[in-house]
């Protein structure tokens, strides 16, 4: 009888051992996973602050009632922030975050935020929205000076933005004069 209760709590303390140590490895892999995001995190956070607010200062030329519909493309940890300003409002209308898989099936948007990993894409995804009035952002580099309308620049480790009002302008687009103040503006 020894021998066999000896064999019983023997496998339960390897058990014991290879959960705790389960667990730990489990523990180990969320924080890692949880790294890359606060590296940028007061950059993104910024950024998420600045399209909000664009939503503000930015007039559509659309029915008042409808929600704003502020969609991202591509892989981008503002996606993830953007998400916690779902149930807000502005204006009086609610925000409605949407997640673009497919350029080919994009669905109704007043923002666009296309994201670094779209950068190859960029080109079509512009000629795609002509003659819509999607205000498109981003923070690829020369953004607003390749044909997109919001561009964020990092300049001495402040987020500033640029504005192409000529193609913000043939959206039909209208920007507030107190976000012009704070843009460079580029053509």
């Amino acid at each position: 009888m020894k021998g066999i209760s000896m064999d019983t709590s023997g496998k339960r303390l390897i058990l014991i051992r290879t959960f705790f140590a389960l667990i730990v490895i489990c523990f180990s892999s969320a924080i890692h996973q949880v790294r890359p995001v606060r590296a940028g995190g007061l950059e993104t956070k910024v950024k998420v602050a600045y399209i909000y607010n664009f939503t503000k200062f930015i007039e559509w030329p659309d029915d008042d009632s409808d929600p704003i519909r502020i969609c991202v493309i591509g892989n981008d940890p503002i996606r993830t922030m953007l998400g916690e300003l779902s149930n807000r409002e502005v204006k009086g209308r609610p925000l409605r975050i949407i997640r673009v898989k497919d350029l080919n099936s994009m669905p109704s948007c007043h923002l666009l935020f296309i994201s670094r990993s779209e950068e190859s894409q960029v080109p079509n995804i512009l000629q795609r929205l002509q003659g819509t009035r999607v205000l498109t952002v981003s923070d690829i580099p020369q953004f607003a000076k390749r044909g997109g309308m919001i561009s964020f620049t990092t300049e001495k480790e402040r987020v500033k933005i640029e504005i192409n009002q000529r193609t913000v302008r043939q959206a039909g687009l209208k920007v507030s004069a107190k976000l012009l103040e704070i843009a460079r503006v580029v053509q």
